[in-house]
């Protein structure tokens, strides 16, 4: 797979799922589905991701409780790193799609580090067969937190994909 140029993460009625598409730099054009369930695990890996990264040297177990102000923190750095995102151009498709045209199911969510120990890898795969490796820089796993988010409300599955108890320090604007 060539460099991640753009994403797009719709909801698919008719299937009440989401289709989540990557295309490449190269023009590949990688299709999948994500389950309520699989949104569910997939935050929780990218929230967790975060949270680690945020917390750099802390011992693992302080880094596992709830906090209010690191919540607040990764808050501030998602609404900044949203605002440099481009949600504006429209996803261009490919015809080209390694995968085939029907999207692939998946089941699997992993993270680890590239081998040069700087950007981490988010692994998403369907129980048997190719997925993806996606290398997560800052724009990139807050474009797509934005992205989960809203689907997932446009699909009302009553998921809480957000940073936990940040809106309580910075509510967003017109909720009370």
């Amino acid at each position: 797979m060539g460099q991640l140029k753009q994403m797009q993460i719709v909801f698919v009625p008719v299937e009440d799922r989401l289709m989540f598409r990557v295309n490449t730099s190269n023009r590949q054009e990688f299709r999948f589905w994500m389950t309520r369930r699989y949104v569910n695990i997939l935050w929780k890996a990218i929230l967790d991701m975060l949270k680690k990264r945020q917390a750099g040297e802390k011992p693992p177990e302080e880094v596992k409780k709830e906090d209010p102000l690191q919540a607040a923190m990764l808050s501030i750095e998602h609404e900044k790193a949203i605002e440099k995102a481009d949600f504006k151009t429209e996803y261009q498709e490919s015809t080209y799609l390694p995968l085939g045209e029907t999207p692939v199911l998946l089941a699997k969510v992993a993270v680890k580090m590239q081998p040069d120990q700087t950007v981490p890898l988010l692994c998403m795969h369907p129980e048997n067969g190719e997925g993806i490796e996606v290398a997560l820089n800052e724009q990139i796993l807050h474009s797509m937190c934005r992205l989960l988010s809203d689907c997932a409300k446009q699909a009302d599955w009553e998921l809480k994909l957000d940073f936990g108890e940040a809106e309580q320090f910075f509510p967003k604007p017109g909720l009370n």
